[in-house]
This record gives C-alpha cells, structure tokens and sequence, in this order.
C-alpha cells in the first residue's frame, strides 16, 4: 500500500520536483496544495507525511500558521517544514512546535529530504543529525 504525502507549496516547480521525486523512490501518493487551507480539509486522509513550505502566497498566513494548526489537529504527523529563508530564529520557532525537519531550499534540497524521509520510515528520531545537517536550534 503506498504512502500519503501531502506537499504544502505554492511553487509549481517545486510541487513537480517533490512529486516527480516520491513517483520514483516508489511507494508513496502525493497530493499536492498551494495553500495550507486546502490540505488542512483533508487532514482526515491521515497522510504518512507533510512537506511544508514557509512562503506560501497568502496575505495574512505563512507555513508557520499552518504547522500550529496541524499540530493542534494531529501532532502525530510527521511533518517536514521547507524554505528558501535561512534566518536561524525560523528553524528555531518550528523546531520548538514540532517538525521532523527543517531544510532549506538549495542544490542539496532532495539529499537532505531523503534524509529525513529515511529517518521517518525507519522511525528512528536522529535529531542531533538533523539538527547539524540542517542548523536546527541552537
């Protein structure tokens, strides 16, 4: 049975990228949102994993909005938060509400998203990896 992943982003070339990448690691449906609103109707669903973009086109909500409304409705999802922003007080303000990962928008995007995904699947929590690999905290 293949695993839900739902991709957060309002960037359709990223949206292409992540879902062309999970088509072929095999095993895994993504659907796909550019708003946070959308994919937080179809919470019921229970995706394996969420993969959440900071700068979502919005006026008034960003990714953080969503992380905390995704966390008050289930704080077992895993979630994996994105952005090409790297002020070091973000990774620190998700960090401190809840993600499995924090990771910048560079040339090793998917090296470290296959990182965390690996992590995910074994159910092995490597946080102070993460946290060097991707400057999470302090």
């Amino acid at each position: 049975m293949e695993k839900l992943v739902f991709i957060i982003d309002d960037d359709p070339v990223y949206l292409k990228f992540m879902q062309n990448h999970f088509r072929l690691l095999g095993g895994f449906k993504t659907e796909v949102y550019a708003t946070g609103e959308e994919a937080l109707k179809n919470l019921s669903k229970e995706p394996f994993m969420i993969i959440l973009d900071h700068n979502l086109q919005e006026a008034t909500k960003n990714g953080i909005h969503y992380l905390k409304e995704i966390r008050r409705a289930n704080n077992k999802i895993p979630v994996v938060y994105i952005t090409g922003d790297t002020d070091p007080e973000l990774s620190k303000k998700v960090n401190n509400i809840g993600v499995e990962g924090f990771i910048i928008k560079d040339n090793a995007f998917l090296v470290y998203l296959r990182t965390v995904l690996d992590d995910i699947l074994s159910g092995k929590k490597k946080r102070s990896f993460l946290k060097s690999l991707f400057k999470i905290g302090s």
